[in-house]
C-alpha cells in the first residue's frame, strides 16, 4: 500500500506568489503540503516495516533488506526533488525543459524505486479483498499497464491540456498524480514486488521496456521538431539562464526523446546481463556436479 500514498495524498505541487529572482530564480521555499506528504510517506513506510510489523506474530519472517530501504528512501528523495525548489520554480514559471525533468523524475525514477523498496508482505493484505485483487491483477498486466501509462503520458502533452494544467492548479495536481499512478503500473511488470501480480520473465521485460520508449519518443520528437512556442504558457515566461524559447523547447523534446530512450536502454542492459549470467550459472552447475561425481 505504501507506494500508492503519493497518488492519494494530492498535495499542492507548486508554490505560489510572484516570480522569484536572484541568481538561481527560486524562492527556496518548499510547499508545506509537499513537505507534509513527504513526511507522511517516509514515516508511514518506516512505521510499517518497523514497529507496526513487530506488533503482529511472525514478524521475523517479514524482513526488509537494507537495499529495499535505500531504494524506497531514494525514490522519496527523487519525488521531493521533483516537487521542491529550485526545480519546481523553474518548471512552473520559466522553463519547459525543467518541467520535463520534473516529469521524468515523477515517472522514471521515483516509481520504480518505490516498488523496489516495498516488500511483498506489505502489499499482501490487499489480496484479502477479491475485488481489489482482481483489479490490481488486471491493471498490472503488461498490455494494460503499457496502454494506460502511454495514453496518459501522451495526452497530457497535448498543447491545450498542457497549458490548462499550468493555468489551473487543480488540473496540474491531477496531471502529476496520474503520472505517478500510471508510472507505478508501467513499472510493475519489471519490478513489481507482489508474486500474485507477477512480473514478466527477463527477456520479455527487455522487450516491454523497449516498447515503453515509443510513446516518449513520439511525443519528444514532436516537441523537438515543432516550431518554438508549442506551449503558450512558456511563450510569455521570463527567459532565464540565457536559454531562448526555441532552445528550451528543443532541450525539453530531446530529454523526452533521447533521455527516456537512454534510461530504458540502461535498464534493459542491466536486466539482460543479469539474466545471461543466471542462465550461464545454471548451465555450469550441472557440469560441475558431473565432474565431481565422476572422480574416483
Amino acid at each position: 500500500m505504501i507506494p500508492f500514498l503519493p497518488f492519494f495524498s494530492l498535495p499542492i505541487l507548486h508554490a505560489g506568489g510572484p516570480n522569484p529572482g536572484g541568481p538561481l530564480y527560486t524562492h527556496w521555499a518548499l510547499e508545506p503540503t509537499v513537505a507534509f506528504a513527504g513526511f507522511v510517506l517516509v514515516a508511514g513506510y518506516l512505521a510499517v516495516i518497523g514497529p507496526l510489523n513487530r506488533r503482529f506474530p511472525g514478524a521475523a519472517a517479514r524482513t526488509v533488506s537494507r537495499r529495499q530501504k535505500v531504494c524506497f528512501l531514494l525514490g522519496s528523495l527523487a519525488w521531493l526533488i521533483a516537487l521542491g525548489p529550485p526545480l519546481d520554480d523553474w518548471s512552473g514559471r520559466f522553463l519547459l525543459s525543467a518541467h520535463m525533468v520534473q516529469h521524468l523524475l515523477l515517472t522514471l525514477v521515483a516509481p520504480p524505486l518505490w516498488l523496489l523498496g516495498t516488500p511483498a508482505w506489505a502489499l499482501r493484505p490487499l489480496l484479502r479483498w477479491r475485488v481489489v485483487d482482481r483489479i490490481g491483477y488486471v491493471l498490472t498486466r503488461p498490455l494494460v499497464a503499457f496502454a494506460l501509462s502511454g495514453v496518459v503520458f501522451a495526452a497530457w502533452h497535448i498543447g491545450s491540456l498542457y497549458d490548462l494544467a499550468l493555468r489551473n492548479e487543480a488540473v496540474h495536481i491531477l496531471e502529476h498524480e496520474l503520472f505517478i499512478g500510471t508510472a507505478l503500473l508501467a513499472w510493475w511488470p519489471v519490478v513489481g514486488p507482489l508474486p500474485e501480480w507477477p512480473k514478466l520473465a527477463p527477456p520479455l521485460q527487455c522487450l516491454y521496456l523497449f516498447l515503453q520508449t515509443v510513446p516518449g519518443g513520439i511525443v519528444g520528437s514532436f516537441i523537438t521538431l515543432a516550431a518554438p512556442g508549442l506551449y503558450e504558457h512558456y511563450v510569455g515566461a521570463p527567459r532565464i539562464f540565457g536559454i531562448s524559447l526555441a532552445t528550451d523547447q528543443e532541450i525539453a523534446g530531446l530529454l523526452m526523446w533521447v533521455g527516456v530512450f537512454t534510461i530504458y536502454l540502461g535498464v534493459v542492459t542491466i536486466i539482460f546481463f543479469r539474466w545471461a549470467a543466471a542462465e550461464d550459472a545454471k548451465e555450469t552447475r550441472p557440469s560441475a556436479r558431473r565432474s565431481v561425481a565422476g572422480r574416483p
